[in-house]
């Protein structure tokens, strides 16, 4: 712009010559910076071109700019390519990472979105609960009042839940599902800022039918156990209470009694040792 306006200056004080002098050198200027106005439109058509086939997974074939600034805007864009692909290689690693763990595990495990509607589930969920969950509400899925409920209450944002579930048919087993929300961090590990991020839970069930059976087999062990060990007990405590009484000066009678004691004392005996054996 400043050579042209030079050009017509010029123009206007040298008469005609200048003024032919003056459209050669806007013709020249107005030529060489369309040339470079192509070559740098045709490169950005290039860089535009190669950032559509690398978009849609097709064959790269690297561009070749012609003016520096696509030069150097192509550099760029290799960078911010390459940054990409790592980062999309990182998470495409850590999902199946995540997606291992959670199939690894034997307990059921659903990942609900902040509808409830679940957008995971690991294949312990799908034999306990039936292979139609994803993108269900859960109560559609599991149908139990309770644990919708506390899913509610952690959504609205109360504290971990925990719900005792039993589930009668086709065995009867017992779970403690744990509710839980995720808290969704950056890459530094701190709290992401600005807006709210979408609410996930983390519900898992527990299986505590085990633990609950062998509660109960303790339970009637030591029940059992007592009351094998009360019988005998109670007829010793009886025939002394009878030899010190009535039966003092009663040989025959005392010579009875004496027999049947050694019976329920050897009896005792035997369920002692079947104890300490069982503890063994």
């Amino acid at each position: 712009a400043a050579l042209v306006i030079a050009l017509l200056l010029l123009a206007a004080g040298t008469g005609g010559i200048g003024v032919w002098l003056a459209a050669a050198g806007m013709a020249a200027v107005v030529g060489v910076a369309g040339v470079f106005a192509w070559r740098l439109l045709r490169d950005l058509d290039l860089l535009r071109r190669h950032i559509e086939a690398s978009t849609a997974e097709a064959p790269e074939r690297p561009p070749r700019p012609s003016t520096e600034i696509g030069q150097i805007l192509f550099l760029h864009l290799q960078r911010l390519q390459r940054h990409a692909r790592g980062r999309e290689r990182s998470l495409a690693v850590e999902l199946q990472t995540a997606s291992e763990i959670l199939e690894a595990q034997d307990d059921p495990i659903l990942v609900l979105a902040g509808d409830r509607s679940v957008l995971r589930a690991n294949g312990a969920a799908g034999r306990l609960f039936g292979d139609r969950l994803l993108d269900r509400d859960l109560a559609e899925a599991i149908r139990h009042p309770e644990i919708v409920a506390a899913v509610d209450a952690v959504l609205a944002g109360g504290p971990i839940q925990t719900v005792p579930l039993n589930l009668p048919v086709p065995i009867e087993r017992e779970f403690e599902v744990r509710i839980q929300r995720f808290e969704r961090r950056g890459e530094s590990g701190e709290r992401e800022s600005g807006d709210r991020p979408e609410p996930a839970l983390l519900v898992t069930f527990y299986d505590l039918t085990a633990t609950k059976r062998v509660e109960q087999m303790r339970a009637d062990f030591v029940a059992n156990a007592s009351h094998e060990l009360r019988t005998p007990l109670s007829s010793l405590m009886g025939f002394i209470e009878t030899l010190r009484g009535p039966a003092r000066d009663d040989s025959a009678a005392r010579e009875r009694f004496l027999g049947i004691m050694q019976q329920q004392a050897e009896r005792m005996s035997r369920l002692v040792n079947d104890l300490l054996s069982l503890s063994r």
